[in-house]
């Protein structure tokens, strides 16, 4: 689409939660944007797509074989067309408004990256409500290290961010967005827009739990590749991080500590 302000990527396996995610777009009060559909169904989305097409400004389908989650972001980000990204994966809405209050965040802050606080819902496996809590937090540097407390439902960033930094780290499996804020930081500027708006959705049946957090090798692998990753960020602050980045093992108990506690704080 010529002329397009953001790219909106959405990932999808060709789950239940797709048509909801393109509903979601075509009611933006904006309409200069694209969507781009990373689609690994092997086919199972067309039906959907075909349906959604002529509600949308511009639909792209960029059909690939199922990868890792950060490849498909990249293949996406790589074909967007626009100079801002924004992400939306296929079980996540956004208000009508997103794209008006991310975009209007970007030209008021000047930031390189911005995000909104969002609705975290937790719904059933059958896709039953049970709990909903509202999250964001001004952007601190340190509180990043910690933990990530940014959601990509939220968010919206200049695509040449993404260059600089160097794209979301292939080699992991799940947490890519948190290592690509941290090296995002350091490339460029991140700002809290203070309001909430989008809806990330978890449909686990565990308050706050994503089916990351069920997945505890491959996240505790990523959680300690990531402080490996950064450790000289975490030698040089402040001291419970520096006895962190010394004590390899001390990675695990971290882990632990934020399936425990994490869900109060993203």
């Amino acid at each position: 689409m010529s002329g397009c302000a953001i790219s909106i990527i959405v990932r999808t396996l060709g789950r239940a939660q797709l048509p909801d995610a393109l509903e979601s777009l075509a009611a933006q009060t904006r309409r200069d944007f694209e969507v781009v559909v990373v689609d690994m169904s092997g086919g199972k989305n067309a039906a959907v797509l075909e349906r959604f097409a002529p509600r949308l400004p511009s639909l792209r389908v960029l059909a690939i074989p199922r990868c890792a989650r950060p490849k498909a972001l990249n293949l996406g980000i790589a074909a967007a067309s626009a100079p801002v990204i924004g992400i939306l994966d296929d079980d996540n809405l956004y208000d009508p408004a997103q794209l008006e209050i991310l975009l209007a965040g970007l030209e008021s802050t000047n930031a390189s990256y911005v995000y909104t606080g969002v609705r975290d819902v937790t719904y059933t496996t059958s896709g039953a409500w049970i709990a909903t809590r509202e999250t964001g937090r001004p952007f601190a540097f340190d509180d990043l290290l910690d933990s990530n407390f940014i959601h990509a439902t939220g968010s919206a960033f200049r695509k040449s961010l993404w260059e600089r930094a160097g794209g979301y780290d292939e080699r992991l499996d799940v947490l890519e967005d948190w290592d690509f804020l941290i090296r995002a930081a350091q490339a460029g500027t991140i700002e809290f827009l203070g309001v909430v708006a989008g809806e990330s959705r978890k449909f686990t049946g565990i308050v706050g739990a994503s089916t990351f957090n069920l997945e505890v090798v491959r996240v505790c692998r990523c959680y300690a590749r990531i402080h490996w990753k950064h450790r000289r960020l975490y030698l040089s602050r402040r001291p419970r991080f520096r006895k962190l980045a010394r004590r390899g093992w001390r990675f695990i108990r971290l882990f632990t500590d934020h399936l425990r506690y994490g869900a109060r704080s993203r």
